[in-house]
């Protein structure tokens, strides 16, 4: 069993996330051309054009009329970190029919947004072929988010399946919303992808909450809806992010009938041409998010029931394309919906969530942490590393327990001879701090139990590491498991 320190009582106090920055309306910019002007704008003999931004930027979508022809478009930086270019696509979630079409695009085609990870970008680089069908073409340019704090929601204790770890609005510094929200009780969730290509290469959680940042943008300041559309949104390493305001039973705009559905995008584009698949950390997150909705509502994940927007019965776990004419949420998305219900039937019934594991993407940090890839046995497909003897640097998990009771705690590391022997490992429970020593040097490439504690339900528990200890050493935040006994 892992023995309480008095002197863990840094792991307590540096968890706790600075406030998050007051929100500021979002910076959009539509650039509209036609295609006689875009003709006139491309290199002679080839579709490409340059178009300087109009400020710094961070994403960029496209509106249209008329054919969309075949096109592909990236950003470029200052520092050379251009990101790579990405097929421009009609992103079936913003059509106009989902919640209408009030904002500059009117009931033009609209693309999923492109973003960028480097610096601030200074200009997009488009390639346009064959321009005949075309009418009018926007470039809808959106300035760098405000910093973010990773603020978490609808972690209280309660009787039923526990709400998993959101993170609320102000995470992500939301716009407020410019109407009055309507309500429908939910006895549907529905199943969406954002059709963003490029919010599947999130590198971290404050990457993926910038992007949620500017899909907000663009829902309202090109789309013209009063907020974002999605109840809520999963990132690829599985952090659920809180859409649309208002709670519980809010009726948002992602389905084009809404009312009595809850709406949860999966960021990324689970269709061809890119094929991107849902990581076991989005399914997990699905699962638990479902699986608190459904134990809350009464809602069966195998059964079909009255949606009422929709007019009809509608399997009460479903995908966009049960009711709109769409590829939503991806044929590959879609082809796991059959698991997805299992997972969430599983855990309503006590036998999901036996087992949880954490990857090193899945981890909160403060401090220098960098990124690793280079050792033979790490679990996944990288791990976080930081030195002894400098600035205290921390890692930590919050699962959510589905159930309390006792479970085993088990770390997974790369070994190696550069890694600290007494690595401290700690786990705050209930107000109370758990810390022990392992040594990363030794049993690599496989899971460490470091000892079985009682664990309440709910996403209240962190588990971590630190840097502490003489220089010279490194320690590894890889992966965590826990099992229940």
């Amino acid at each position: 069993m892992l023995l309480p320190l008095l002197l863990s009582a840094a792991l307590q106090s540096t968890h706790a996330p600075p406030s998050p920055a007051p929100p500021s309306p979002a910076r959009v910019v539509h650039q509209l051309f036609s295609a006689q002007e875009l003709a006139a704008l491309a290199a002679p003999g080839t579709g490409e054009i340059l178009l300087a931004a109009p400020f710094a930027v961070r994403s960029v979508g496209f509106w249209w009329k008329g054919a969309l022809p075949a096109a592909q478009a990236r950003l470029l930086a200052a520092d050379g970190s251009d990101s790579p270019f990405y097929p421009v696509a009609e992103c079936p979630d913003l059509a106009p029919q989902e919640c209408g079409a009030n904002g500059p695009a009117g009931g033009a085609h609209l693309s999923a947004l492109i973003h960028h990870y480097g610096s601030p970008a200074y200009a997009l680089e488009l390639d346009l072929q064959d321009l005949a069908g075309l009418d009018e073409w926007a470039v809808v340019w959106i300035a760098p988010a405000a910093g973010s704090a990773p603020q978490t929601s609808g972690l209280a204790a309660g009787a039923g399946y526990p709400k998993p770890q959101v993170y609320a609005r102000s995470s992500w510094n939301a716009d407020p919303p410019q109407c009055n929200l309507s309500y429908c009780s939910v006895n549907h969730v529905a199943l969406h992808h954002t059709a963003g290509a490029s919010e599947y290469n999130s590198p971290d959680w404050a990457t993926s909450a910038a992007n949620v940042k500017a899909i907000q943008a663009y829902h309202m300041y090109t789309r013209g809806w009063c907020d974002i559309g999605y109840n809520y949104l999963i990132d690829v390493h599985g952090f659920i992010f809180e859409g649309r305001a208002g709670g519980d039973d809010v009726r948002g705009a992602h389905d084009g009938f809404n009312c009595g559905s809850m709406g949860v995008a999966m960021m990324g584009y689970f269709h061809t041409p890119y094929n991107q698949v849902l990581k076991a950390a989005m399914k997990n997150a699905y699962a638990e998010l479902s699986a608190w909705k459904c134990d809350q509502k009464g809602i069966d994940p195998f059964g079909s029931s009255w949606y009422a927007g929709y007019g009809g019965n509608m399997t009460n776990l479903y995908g966009h394309r049960d009711v709109s004419s769409t590829a939503c949420p991806g044929d590959l998305a879609y082809a796991d919906l059959p698991s997805l219900r299992q997972m969430v039937s599983d855990r309503l019934n006590g036998g999901g969530g036996s087992e949880i594991i954490l990857d090193n993407d899945q981890a909160l940090t403060v401090g220098a942490w960098n990124t690793g890839t280079s050792s033979g046995d790490k679990y996944g497909s990288s791990y976080l590393w930081a030195s002894t003897g400098t600035s205290q640097a921390i890692a930590w998990w919050q699962p959510v327990i589905p159930q309390a009771g006792n479970w085993t705690l088990a770390y997974w590391w790369p070994q190696g001879g550069n890694r600290n022997p007494a690595t401290r490992v700690g786990m705050r429970v209930n107000g109370r701090t758990y810390t022990g020593n392992v040594n990363q040097q030794a049993q690599g490439g496989q899971w460490n139990v470091v000892g079985t504690v009682w664990l309440p339900a709910g996403g209240g528990t962190r588990i971590g590491l630190d840097n502490s200890g003489t220089g010279g050493w490194v320690v590894i935040a890889d992966a965590i498991r826990l099992q229940r006994q």
